[in-house]
């Protein structure tokens, strides 16, 4: 049900002129409007582990959502409800409603402004990884689903220069633009490269494979990755 969530929730903050990508470093959703980020956490119950992972998310976010499918009219008046939604203004967390039929969020709480103490490398890290990714392939509240990661979105750029014939790294720095493509060729977390000579790789029968299985977002990659070296 949080997949279903997903679309809805994306489409809200789009039409509020947010970038929205999903499953970034373990975040369901994060949104970015300037500098501004917004953490957005699903789950198909309102319990404590919810509210005490939307409280966690503070430290490395300015705004904090916690986003369920929208209850029962039953629920949403019951005594148990209410003292959760209490809970939630007090910690200045958001609090979003998504009725899947109507396909419509229902704000209950904006978040406040938080003034906790951030943890600045991780709100770093976590803005480092949002910058780099190309594609927003990914939906949040995926469960065992390969997450489309920018490592793997340099990998599978790096795949598709060398797929007809091999490249030395000076090349495929050139044609990435970055120096990391060099590390991550001799690491090969994917097995998708095979050194040939030093500073030449080829690629493996499992890049092959990796050529078929990501078609559709290589293919997205690659046009992102020209429009930006073009302009």
């Amino acid at each position: 049900m949080e997949k279903d969530m997903f679309p809805i929730i994306k489409s809200y903050l789009e039409a509020h002129q947010f970038d929205v990508k999903a499953e970034v470093m373990d975040v369901d959703i994060i949104a970015k409007l300037d500098n501004l980020i917004f953490v957005v956490e699903m789950k198909t119950v309102f319990n404590t582990k919810l509210i005490y992972q939307g409280l966690i998310r503070t430290h490395i976010s300015d705004y904090v959502y916690l986003a369920i499918p929208k209850p029962s009219d039953r629920v949403l008046k019951s005594a148990h409800f209410k003292e959760k939604k209490t809970i939630v203004r007090r910690l200045e967390l958001g609090l979003m409603l998504v009725d899947l039929e109507k396909a419509y969020i229902e704000i209950v709480y904006d978040p406040k402004t938080y003034h906790f103490k951030k943890h600045k490398k991780k709100q770093a890290k976590l803005l480092s990884e949002f910058n780099q990714r190309k594609t927003a392939y990914n939906i949040g509240g995926s469960v065992h689903t390969k997450i489309i990661t920018a490592y793997r979105e340099l990998a599978l750029l790096a795949l598709y220069y060398i797929k007809d014939d091999p490249k030395s790294t000076l090349d495929l720095r050139n044609y990435t633009k970055t120096k990391k493509v060099t590390r991550l060729l001799q690491d090969n977390y994917y097995g998708w490269f095979e050194r040939l000579e030093r500073g030449v790789y080829t690629i493996t029968e499992q890049g092959k494979q990796a050529l078929i299985d990501y078609a559709e977002i290589i293919d997205k990659i690659v046009t992102i990755h020209n429009k930006e070296i073009s302009e």
